[in-house]
């Protein structure tokens, strides 16, 4: 069975990410929420260190490119090294 969401839309206007999987399961995320959940190795890092990611109040998604096994976001802050496999953004907690 593949991880890849049958559905994917970004709303610029409100900031959410959606996602839904033809098992059901739907997840609805602000796309602060994926800036402060990236995966890179820099930020995940900086979590490690217990160290904040900084990032502006009003973070967006800019672009979104298929990496195959998830999705490359980049963010208007000019972060774009995240990419966000499937079987991370299916697990991920939505706000």
């Amino acid at each position: 069975m593949s991880l890849e969401p049958h559905q994917l839309n970004v709303d610029i206007e409100h900031q959410r990410l959606f996602l839904s999987w033809e098992d059901g399961t739907e997840k609805d995320f602000s796309h602060a929420q994926l800036r402060a959940s990236c995966p890179c190795g820099f930020c995940r890092a900086k979590r490690l260190r217990q160290q904040d990611v900084q990032y502006p109040d009003h973070v967006a998604i800019s672009a979104i490119y298929s990496q195959g096994y998830g999705i490359q976001i980049c963010f208007d802050d000019g972060h774009d090294k995240g990419i966000f496999p499937w079987a991370f953004l299916k697990t991920l907690n939505s706000s």
